[in-house]
C-alpha cells in the first residue's frame, strides 16, 4: 500500500524523492536515508518527527547502520533512475521508514549483487524494512516488485503487531 503525496499532480508539486540519479554515496548511520522528503515534512508538520526518527534509528533500522543489501538496494535504484526505467511514482509506503515508491516505464531487471529481480512496465518498486522482509520471509530481498494500491493509513513500525518495540526507551 503506498500515499498518494498531498500536492501530486498539481502546478505546485515538485517531485521529491528518497534517492536521486546521481546522489551521493548513503552514509549507513543516516537515519533519514530511505525516508521520502515529504513523509518526513508531514511529520515535522505534525510535531512528530523526533517520533519518527526514533521509530526509523531502533525499529527499522534496530539500533544499527544500514545494511548492505539495503545499501545495494539504493545504488540499484539511482542506476534504473539514471536509466529512465523507473520514476518517482508520487507516493510513499505506508510504513516508517516511508520510502518513496517508483514506478517502472519499461520492462527491466533489478539486480541485487548476484541475484536478479525482473520488472514490468508498471510495476511499483519500494523499499522493504527488516521486519517487512521478516513477515514476507524474504529476509535478504529489501524491496517489494508490485502493484500497490493506495491507503491514507499511515504506521509507524513500532505500532506494527510483531514490533520489537524498541530496542531503548524514547
Amino acid at each position: 500500500m503506498d500515499i498518494l503525496k498531498s500536492l501530486f499532480g498539481t502546478s505546485e508539486y515538485v517531485s521529491r524523492a528518497d534517492t536521486i540519479p546521481d546522489g551521493p554515496e548513503t552514509d549507513p548511520e543516516d537515519v533519514w536515508a530511505f525516508t521520502d522528503p515529504d513523509a518526513r515534512d508531514r511529520y515535522e508538520r505534525e510535531g512528530r518527527l523526533r517520533d519518527l526518527e526514533w521509530d526509523i534509528r531502533f525499529e527499522v533500522m534496530r539500533g544499527e547502520g544500514w545494511l548492505e543489501e539495503e545499501l545495494l538496494y539504493k545504488h540499484e535504484i539511482q542506476r534504473l533512475l539514471r536509466l529512465g526505467a523507473v520514476e518517482d511514482k508520487g507516493s510513499y509506503w505506508y510504513a516508517s521508514p516511508f520510502p518513496t515508491v517508483y514506478r517502472c516505464t519499461r520492462d527491466g531487471i533489478f539486480h541485487l549483487g548476484s541475484q536478479e529481480f525482473p520488472f514490468k512496465s508498471g510495476d511499483d518498486i519500494v523499499f522493504q524494512c527488516r521486519m517487512a522482509r521478516e513477515m514476507n520471509d524474504t529476509p535478504y530481498k529489501p524491496m517489494l516488485i508490485s502493484k500497490l494500491q493506495p491507503t491514507k493509513n499511515a504506521m509507524l513500525c513500532g505500532e506494527m503487531g510483531n514490533a520489537m518495540k524498541g530496542m531503548h526507551s524514547k
